[in-house]
Protein backbone atom coordinates (compact mmCIF):
# COMPACT_ATOMS: atom_id res chain seq x y z
CA UNK A 1 0.00 0.00 0.00
CA UNK A 2 2.86 1.78 0.41
CA UNK A 3 4.85 3.45 -2.60
CA UNK A 4 8.06 1.86 -2.93
CA UNK A 5 8.98 -1.82 -3.87
CA UNK A 6 7.15 -4.95 -3.31
CA UNK A 7 8.89 -7.60 -1.25
CA UNK A 8 8.78 -11.10 -1.98
CA UNK A 9 6.11 -13.43 -0.15
CA UNK A 10 6.66 -13.93 3.72
CA UNK A 11 5.16 -17.40 5.31
CA UNK A 12 4.53 -18.29 8.65
CA UNK A 13 2.18 -20.49 10.69
CA UNK A 14 -0.88 -19.40 12.03
CA UNK A 15 -1.85 -20.02 15.56
CA UNK A 16 -5.97 -20.11 16.22
CA UNK A 17 -6.87 -19.38 19.77
CA UNK A 18 -10.44 -20.15 20.77
CA UNK A 19 -12.15 -17.28 23.55
CA UNK A 20 -13.99 -18.67 26.65
CA UNK A 21 -17.64 -19.25 26.44
CA UNK A 22 -18.27 -16.19 28.15
CA UNK A 23 -16.55 -14.49 24.95
CA UNK A 24 -17.84 -16.71 22.47
CA UNK A 25 -19.18 -13.94 20.46
CA UNK A 26 -15.50 -12.88 19.97
CA UNK A 27 -12.79 -14.16 17.37
CA UNK A 28 -9.19 -14.21 17.93
CA UNK A 29 -6.61 -15.27 15.28
CA UNK A 30 -2.66 -14.24 16.36
CA UNK A 31 -0.15 -14.68 13.62
CA UNK A 32 2.63 -15.96 15.31
CA UNK A 33 4.58 -12.62 16.56
CA UNK A 34 7.67 -13.41 17.68
CA UNK A 35 11.50 -11.93 17.54
CA UNK A 36 12.34 -14.39 14.91
CA UNK A 37 12.50 -13.32 11.55
CA UNK A 38 10.04 -14.29 8.94
CA UNK A 39 11.10 -17.00 6.26
CA UNK A 40 10.57 -15.68 2.83
CA UNK A 41 9.68 -18.97 1.70
CA UNK A 42 6.91 -19.56 4.80
CA UNK A 43 3.21 -18.52 4.57
CA UNK A 44 0.83 -17.27 6.88
CA UNK A 45 -2.51 -18.17 6.79
CA UNK A 46 -5.38 -18.24 9.38
CA UNK A 47 -9.37 -17.76 8.52
CA UNK A 48 -11.27 -16.17 11.28
CA UNK A 49 -15.24 -14.61 11.82
CA UNK A 50 -15.63 -11.15 12.18
CA UNK A 51 -19.26 -9.49 11.97
CA UNK A 52 -21.29 -11.70 9.81
CA UNK A 53 -18.38 -12.97 7.17
CA UNK A 54 -15.67 -15.00 7.70
CA UNK A 55 -11.95 -13.40 6.54
CA UNK A 56 -8.74 -14.79 5.46
CA UNK A 57 -5.91 -12.95 7.28
CA UNK A 58 -3.19 -11.67 4.76
CA UNK A 59 0.55 -11.05 4.71
CA UNK A 60 3.78 -10.40 2.72
CA UNK A 61 7.13 -9.42 3.83
CA UNK A 62 9.59 -10.05 6.78
CA UNK A 63 8.55 -8.89 10.16
CA UNK A 64 9.86 -9.17 13.82
CA UNK A 65 6.15 -9.29 15.17
CA UNK A 66 2.68 -9.65 13.55
CA UNK A 67 -0.53 -10.11 14.55
CA UNK A 68 -4.01 -10.20 13.69
CA UNK A 69 -7.37 -10.50 15.67
CA UNK A 70 -10.82 -9.92 15.76
CA UNK A 71 -13.25 -9.12 18.81
CA UNK A 72 -17.03 -9.09 17.22
CA UNK A 73 -16.91 -6.92 14.16
CA UNK A 74 -13.34 -5.08 15.00
CA UNK A 75 -10.09 -6.23 13.64
CA UNK A 76 -6.91 -5.13 14.94
CA UNK A 77 -3.90 -5.11 12.92
CA UNK A 78 -0.44 -5.14 15.06
CA UNK A 79 2.98 -5.06 12.92
CA UNK A 80 6.79 -4.60 14.14
CA UNK A 81 9.68 -4.44 11.77
CA UNK A 82 12.83 -3.42 13.71
CA UNK A 83 15.73 -5.53 12.26
CA UNK A 84 13.84 -6.61 9.27
CA UNK A 85 14.98 -6.24 5.74
CA UNK A 86 15.57 -2.61 4.78
CA UNK A 87 14.41 -3.08 0.81
CA UNK A 88 10.80 -4.07 1.60
CA UNK A 89 7.89 -3.00 2.65
CA UNK A 90 5.75 -5.34 4.74
CA UNK A 91 1.99 -6.02 4.24
CA UNK A 92 -0.64 -7.28 6.61
CA UNK A 93 -4.33 -7.51 6.72
CA UNK A 94 -7.36 -9.40 5.70
CA UNK A 95 -9.53 -10.30 3.15
CA UNK A 96 -13.27 -11.44 3.09
CA UNK A 97 -14.04 -14.55 1.91
CA UNK A 98 -16.22 -14.10 -1.29
CA UNK A 99 -16.28 -11.93 -4.21
CA UNK A 100 -18.37 -8.71 -4.69
CA UNK A 101 -20.05 -7.86 -7.68
CA UNK A 102 -19.61 -3.52 -7.79
CA UNK A 103 -22.75 -3.25 -9.59
CA UNK A 104 -24.36 0.56 -9.75
CA UNK A 105 -25.42 1.61 -6.43
CA UNK A 106 -23.05 -0.92 -4.42
CA UNK A 107 -21.46 0.90 -1.21
CA UNK A 108 -18.67 -0.46 0.75
CA UNK A 109 -17.51 1.11 4.14
CA UNK A 110 -14.89 0.19 6.68
CA UNK A 111 -14.23 2.50 9.76
CA UNK A 112 -10.13 3.16 9.97
CA UNK A 113 -9.01 3.85 13.36
CA UNK A 114 -5.38 5.41 12.86
CA UNK A 115 -5.13 5.05 16.30
CA UNK A 116 -3.05 8.24 17.38
CA UNK A 117 0.48 7.40 15.86
CA UNK A 118 3.36 8.34 17.71
CA UNK A 119 5.22 8.03 14.67
CA UNK A 120 3.15 7.59 11.32
CA UNK A 121 6.53 7.48 8.94
CA UNK A 122 6.37 4.25 6.79
CA UNK A 123 2.96 3.63 7.66
CA UNK A 124 -0.30 3.17 5.33
CA UNK A 125 -3.50 1.23 5.87
CA UNK A 126 -7.10 1.24 3.67
CA UNK A 127 -9.02 -0.59 1.81
CA UNK A 128 -8.11 -2.36 -1.22
CA UNK A 129 -10.21 -4.55 -3.84
CA UNK A 130 -8.63 -6.45 -6.25
CA UNK A 131 -10.27 -9.36 -8.66
CA UNK A 132 -7.64 -11.77 -7.80
CA UNK A 133 -8.19 -13.75 -4.17
CA UNK A 134 -4.85 -13.64 -2.75
CA UNK A 135 -3.14 -14.51 0.93
CA UNK A 136 -0.24 -12.31 -0.10
CA UNK A 137 -0.58 -8.47 -0.93
CA UNK A 138 -3.07 -7.70 -3.18
CA UNK A 139 -1.44 -4.75 -4.96
CA UNK A 140 0.83 -7.27 -6.01
CA UNK A 141 -1.73 -8.32 -8.33
CA UNK A 142 -2.59 -7.30 -12.24
CA UNK A 143 -5.57 -5.20 -11.42
CA UNK A 144 -6.62 -3.37 -7.67
CA UNK A 145 -8.61 -0.03 -6.45
CA UNK A 146 -6.45 1.03 -2.96
CA UNK A 147 -7.99 3.64 -0.47
CA UNK A 148 -5.64 4.18 1.65
CA UNK A 149 -4.10 7.09 4.51
CA UNK A 150 -0.48 7.21 4.31
CA UNK A 151 1.42 8.29 7.38
CA UNK A 152 3.38 11.82 7.90
CA UNK A 153 5.18 12.31 10.80
CA UNK A 154 5.07 12.84 13.42
CA UNK A 155 2.11 10.38 13.67
CA UNK A 156 -1.47 11.48 14.24
CA UNK A 157 -1.08 13.35 10.56
CA UNK A 158 -1.60 11.36 7.14
CA UNK A 159 -2.76 12.24 3.50
CA UNK A 160 -5.56 10.03 1.44
CA UNK A 161 -4.70 8.34 -1.85
CA UNK A 162 -6.79 6.73 -4.14
CA UNK A 163 -4.94 4.71 -7.25
CA UNK A 164 -5.81 1.96 -9.28
CA UNK A 165 -4.18 -0.75 -10.98
CA UNK A 166 -4.37 -2.22 -14.35
CA UNK A 167 -2.45 -4.68 -16.16
CA UNK A 168 0.97 -4.31 -13.57
CA UNK A 169 0.47 -0.41 -13.96
CA UNK A 170 -0.27 1.94 -10.95
CA UNK A 171 -2.07 4.72 -11.64
CA UNK A 172 -2.67 7.55 -8.94
CA UNK A 173 -6.61 9.69 -8.97
CA UNK A 174 -6.20 11.55 -5.73
CA UNK A 175 -3.53 12.19 -3.15
CA UNK A 176 -5.12 15.64 -1.64
CA UNK A 177 -2.19 17.56 -4.06
CA UNK A 178 0.67 15.71 -2.53
CA UNK A 179 3.72 15.98 -3.66
CA UNK A 180 3.16 19.51 -5.10
CA UNK A 181 1.17 20.85 -2.07
CA UNK A 182 -0.56 19.26 1.22
CA UNK A 183 3.11 17.38 1.79
CA UNK A 184 2.82 18.23 5.75
CA UNK A 185 -0.55 16.10 5.78
CA UNK A 186 -3.69 16.40 7.86
CA UNK A 187 -4.79 15.05 11.31
CA UNK A 188 -7.13 12.30 11.27
CA UNK A 189 -8.54 9.43 14.03
CA UNK A 190 -11.67 7.03 13.47
CA UNK A 191 -12.21 7.77 9.58
CA UNK A 192 -15.23 6.56 7.69
CA UNK A 193 -14.13 5.24 4.23
CA UNK A 194 -16.76 4.83 1.64
CA UNK A 195 -16.80 3.58 -1.78
CA UNK A 196 -20.22 3.95 -4.08
CA UNK A 197 -20.21 2.21 -7.46
CA UNK A 198 -21.89 3.77 -10.02
CA UNK A 199 -22.90 2.62 -14.12
CA UNK A 200 -19.79 2.70 -16.64
CA UNK A 201 -16.92 1.77 -14.15
CA UNK A 202 -16.96 5.20 -11.99
CA UNK A 203 -16.85 5.33 -8.82
CA UNK A 204 -16.77 7.77 -5.60
CA UNK A 205 -14.63 7.93 -2.41
CA UNK A 206 -16.58 9.25 0.61
CA UNK A 207 -14.79 10.32 3.87
CA UNK A 208 -17.11 10.51 7.21
CA UNK A 209 -19.74 11.17 4.90
CA UNK A 210 -18.23 13.77 2.36
CA UNK A 211 -17.56 13.12 -1.07
CA UNK A 212 -13.82 13.37 -1.46
CA UNK A 213 -13.09 11.91 -4.52
CA UNK A 214 -15.21 11.08 -7.73
CA UNK A 215 -13.45 9.61 -10.92
CA UNK A 216 -14.71 9.87 -14.33
CA UNK A 217 -16.22 6.85 -16.64
CA UNK A 218 -14.00 3.80 -17.27
CA UNK A 219 -12.13 4.26 -14.25
CA UNK A 220 -11.93 0.51 -13.24
CA UNK A 221 -11.11 -2.26 -15.71
CA UNK A 222 -12.76 -5.02 -13.62
CA UNK A 223 -16.18 -5.43 -11.87
CA UNK A 224 -16.00 -8.03 -9.59
CA UNK A 225 -13.52 -8.45 -6.54
CA UNK A 226 -12.33 -9.06 -3.28
CA UNK A 227 -12.50 -6.88 -0.31
CA UNK A 228 -8.76 -6.30 1.77
CA UNK A 229 -8.34 -4.44 5.16
CA UNK A 230 -4.45 -4.07 5.05
CA UNK A 231 -1.58 -1.80 6.46
CA UNK A 232 2.02 -1.21 5.33
CA UNK A 233 5.04 -0.52 7.05
CA UNK A 234 8.34 -0.39 6.08
CA UNK A 235 11.36 -1.30 7.51
CA UNK A 236 12.80 -0.48 11.19
CA UNK A 237 9.87 0.27 13.23
CA UNK A 238 8.25 -0.80 16.41
CA UNK A 239 5.13 -2.54 17.39
CA UNK A 240 2.66 -0.35 15.60
CA UNK A 241 -1.25 -0.94 15.19
CA UNK A 242 -4.57 0.30 13.43
CA UNK A 243 -8.04 -1.05 13.61
CA UNK A 244 -10.94 -1.81 11.34
CA UNK A 245 -14.61 -1.58 12.16
CA UNK A 246 -18.60 -1.34 11.08
CA UNK A 247 -17.64 -2.87 7.61
CA UNK A 248 -20.69 -3.03 5.81
CA UNK A 249 -21.34 -4.03 1.53
CA UNK A 250 -24.79 -3.00 0.45
CA UNK A 251 -25.21 -4.75 -2.93
CA UNK A 252 -26.49 -2.53 -5.93
CA UNK A 253 -28.05 -3.20 -9.42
Amino acid sequence: MTEGSRPAPARRRALLIVLPAAAAFVALVALAASRSRSNPGDSSRASARAGSWDWEVTSEGDFEERAVDSRGSRWRIHAATRGTRPDTVKFLGVRRLGEIRLGEGTRISADLDWNSQSNGSGLSAGIVLAPAATSGNPLATPASLRVEFIGVPPGKKARMVVAVRESGNERYLYTEGWPDTNREGRPIGVQRLTLVFEKGGSFKVLENGGEVYASGPNALSFDRAHLYLQMSTRSNYPPREVFFDNVSVAGGR
